[in-house]
């Protein structure tokens, strides 16, 4: 943001100019129905801190035959157990409007695990998993095996 609209936005804050409205930033195509104004920025979507996590309960090493899912592009490194409310990830998408792709840990992966914390105007809470690597990433080292595509669980869209 810069010239005139930075001044503005400014000013506005600091109730100096009547009728000079701070700037605006357009919604992400892909945002879901109803999203705030608040949640979003100049370069997309505002995340939250801290990745994300509410709580952090540290590195765990996930065994085996665990079943993990994630919703948007295999570029992404952020898992829930199977099944986890779409609502309580607190994601700013429309569920139905994303990859969801299901995955079976293959062999142990070091993983940071805590709960999804409010953001988007969702009340977070899921158990969120964070890896180093991503998706397409782990399928390829062979860490994690991509199950048959299943529907989504989404609730509300």
């Amino acid at each position: 943001m810069g010239g005139i609209d930075r001044w503005c936005g400014v000013a506005a804050l600091c109730g100096l100019l009547a009728g000079c409205a701070p700037p605006t930033h357009p919604m992400p195509p892909d945002a879901r129905p109803g999203l705030g104004a608040e949640w979003v920025q100049a370069d997309g979507y505002r995340w939250p801190p801290r990745y994300g996590f509410a709580e952090v309960e540290g590195f765990i090493v996930l065994p085996p035959g665990v079943l993990l899912d994630r919703f948007g592009p295999e570029r992404g490194n952020f898992f829930s157990p199977k099944g986890a409310a779409f609502a309580a990830r607190a994601l700013p998408r429309a569920c139905r409007d994303q990859p969801y792709a299901v995955y079976r840990v293959a062999a142990p992966l070091v993983v940071r695990i805590g709960t999804a914390a409010p953001w988007f105007g969702e009340t977070g809470g899921a158990i969120q998993i964070m890896t180093d690597a991503s998706a397409a990433q782990l399928v390829a080292d062979g860490a994690l095996q991509r199950l048959p595509a299943e529907p989504a669980q989404c609730g509300s869209p």
